[in-house]
């Protein structure tokens, strides 16, 4: 919570201003974007005459709900597409596009001192595993995948997004956590990553909440934008 909560503030601080302010537009986006969003900003701020970009990165789920208890937004980007139906049938968004992809993996601390080899250490009671809350994009990937070995999640605790899950293992507190490969990528030497089969593979739409923000998901399909969301990490669809 603690990295995450820095992240946000870091990216509010690029801002410089409030949501209110002309030339600013405010984009709600999923916790596991919250690295690339910075240079997506900068993007959008050169070619539109410096305007700024405001950017508040949650869990899918906690942005949505926000936004349906009347929080601004210009944009919202939901790490899959069963939290964007519930915003798009609630009337909140519009005409979502997928743009980009991510593959869930295992991140242990760098050398594994848990020895954590696969899915079967989220099954076992006692192994000191984080796996997102189940209403959270990255918790239902993960009880997707644990579904697919026959297992039933045994962690320590649920994570409220990804990049909590993320915090536990980099902090030392838990042996392994399931996140998104783009997370584990932004960790650094600070984790291992341990694959496995058939891991799934999370879509990533966006979504105009209002006429001002469709240029920023123009943005995000663009070639310019391709080519920063892949530098990042994430595939393309």
């Amino acid at each position: 919570m603690v990295v995450l909560a820095a992240a946000v503030l870091g990216l509010t601080a690029l801002a410089g201003c409030s949501s209110d302010d002309p030339g600013q537009i405010r984009v709600v986006a999923a916790a596991s974007l919250v690295d690339v969003m910075e240079p997506l900003s900068a993007a959008y701020s050169d070619e539109h005459d410096g305007a700024q970009v405001q950017v508040d990165a949650a869990a899918s789920s906690a942005l949505v709900q926000r936004l349906r208890s009347g929080a601004d937004a210009d944009v919202l980007i939901t790490a899959d597409t069963a939290t964007m139906d519930r915003a798009v049938d609630d009337g909140l968004a519009t005409d979502p596009v997928v743009v980009a992809t991510n593959k869930l993996v295992i991140v242990v601390p760098a050398g594994n001192p848990g020895e954590v080899t696969g899915l079967e250490a989220f099954t076992q009671a006692g192994t000191r595993t984080v796996i997102c809350a189940a209403e959270v994009p990255c918790g239902r990937a993960a009880e997707k995948a644990l579904g697919a070995i026959g297992g039933t999640p045994q962690p320590m605790t649920r994570a409220v997004d990804v990049r909590a899950a993320l915090g536990a293992v980099t902090s030392g507190e838990a042996n392994a956590a399931l996140v998104y490969e783009t997370d584990a990528r932004s960790a650094g030497d600070k984790v291992d990553v341990v694959e496995f089969p058939n891991a799934p593979v999370n879509q990533y739409p966006a979504a105009a909440v209002t006429d001002e923000g469709q240029e920023f998901v123009d943005l995000l399909v663009s070639p310019r934008g391709r080519e920063i969301l892949a530098d990042a990490g994430f595939g393309l669809p």
